[in-house]
């Protein structure tokens, strides 16, 4: 919710936002619907570009229900979309201050 109660900031920065999550795209879509996302959320119910990431939470195996949920973080790409930082905790529980965030994504990117 802190990144949508921002958006505005992030889109005066000219810093765009997406979601990506192990939820089916019907969770996401509720979830959406109910809290007034305004930006995309991606779907990744085989985590496999989760995996890709290196950001798979491997506390959980295959077939457990919280398998293919990912370490909580951002990834701040550049115009090109190559990474040019990242900001992660290990805990899926707590959320990375979407304040902070910006910050750091001006610092990297400007």
């Amino acid at each position: 919710m802190q990144l949508q109660e921002n958006i505005k900031a992030f889109k005066d920065a000219g810093i765009g936002i997406v979601a990506l999550t192990y939820d089916k795209p019907e969770l996401q879509q509720k979830f959406i619907q109910q809290r007034g996302i305004e930006y995309p959320f991606l779907s990744d119910i085989d985590a496999s570009t989760i995996n890709a990431l290196d950001i798979l939470d491997k506390n959980y195996q295959p077939g457990e229900h919280h398998y293919g949920i990912p370490h909580p973080g951002i990834f701040i790409l550049d115009h090109n979309m190559k990474i040019v930082g990242k900001i992660f905790v290990n805990n899926y529980e707590k959320r990375v201050n979407a304040e902070a965030v910006l910050a750091y994504a001006k610092k990297v990117l400007y």
